[in-house]
């Protein structure tokens, strides 16, 4: 009876240890949200904050930043113009492919740098397509910030 009770508690010891990863390997991006949605082109004092939740399965995210893959892309509705940014340096000793990582994205944006077209001196709109690329190049979904409006 007690090699029964002992097998049965490594049984449930061996299950319950047991915990798939069910996080998908190319990475997701979800929660985009802004603030402020207005500020002055061009000014060094305004500042666009841009926020999302990211989850990758096998926890390869950040690329070298010597390298030509970015991580983070973001093309601006304007132009078609595409501007690559990297990740921090994540700490490679949370990087585990069993667990995956995920957590959340802030990204600043210096009004010093949102300018309006020239044929919109009276201000502009603009919103950003982004998406995200793990060291295996795999892309995340697109998202779509709402709208930033520059003002004179």
């Amino acid at each position: 009876m007690i090699r029964y009770i002992a097998l049965m508690a490594l049984l449930i010891l061996v299950v319950t240890s047991c915990h798939k990863n069910d996080v998908s390997n190319i990475p997701n991006i979800s929660a985009l949200s802004l603030r402020p949605n207005t500020v002055k082109a061009g000014s060094s004092e305004d500042t666009v904050f841009i926020f999302f939740h990211l989850q990758d399965g096998d926890a390869d995210l950040g690329n070298d930043p010597n390298g030509t893959n970015y991580d983070i892309y973001m093309t601006d509705s304007r132009d078609g113009s595409v501007q690559g940014l990297f990740f921090p340096q994540i700490d490679t000793r949370i990087e585990d492919p069993n667990k995956g990582i995920e957590g959340t994205c802030t990204l600043k944006l210096l009004a010093a740098n949102l300018l309006p077209r020239p044929d919109h001196p009276q201000g502009d709109t603009l919103h950003y397509d982004i998406y995200i690329k793990d060291r295996a190049q795999h892309s995340s979904n697109h998202l779509t910030t709402p709208d930033i409006y520059l003002k004179p």
